[in-house]
């Protein structure tokens, strides 16, 4: 019985990482929705805390070199600020820029919309139960 229920999580885990790579877009939609989904994670984690590297790095459970390579990679398209603290150097926060809140706005927007379309394909009961699976999925998690 054991082996059916981990086949069961292990197909479930398939699943939604293949939910999230479509959601983001098919191959031949690539220029259309453009927007790497852990651009859109890092910005909203910045947007709401104006974290340090560190924080960041803990935040994505990512080593602080990898943290750095992303930031620079988010500061050299113009998305988030760097601002070193007056009274410790060491100390570096981040911010998103205007046009950083721009692409995230446009990103969500564009997630949010390819969501809506697959989601209402679903019945109602379906929904309703995939909101009930989900918010008990976070409730356990938290």
């Amino acid at each position: 019985m054991k082996n059916v229920k981990n086949d069961q999580i292990s197909q479930i885990i398939d699943l939604i990482f293949t939910i999230r790579r479509l959601m983001h877009g098919k191959n031949e939609d690539k220029k259309k929705c453009a927007v790497p989904f852990l651009h859109l994670i890092a910005l909203r984690y910045i947007s709401e805390n104006s974290p340090s590297m560190k924080d960041f790095a803990d935040f994505l459970a990512i080593t602080p070199p990898s943290a750095t390579s992303l930031i620079d990679t988010l500061i050299k398209v113009g998305l988030v600020e760097r601002h070193e603290d007056e009274n410790d150097r060491r100390s570096v926060k981040i911010t998103i820029s205007k046009a950083g809140e721009k692409y995230f706005k446009d990103g969500t927007d564009k997630m949010a919309i390819r969501m809506r379309e697959s989601l209402e394909k679903l019945e109602d009961a379906e929904q309703k139960e995939l909101a009930r699976i989900l918010a008990k999925l976070i409730n356990n998690l938290s």
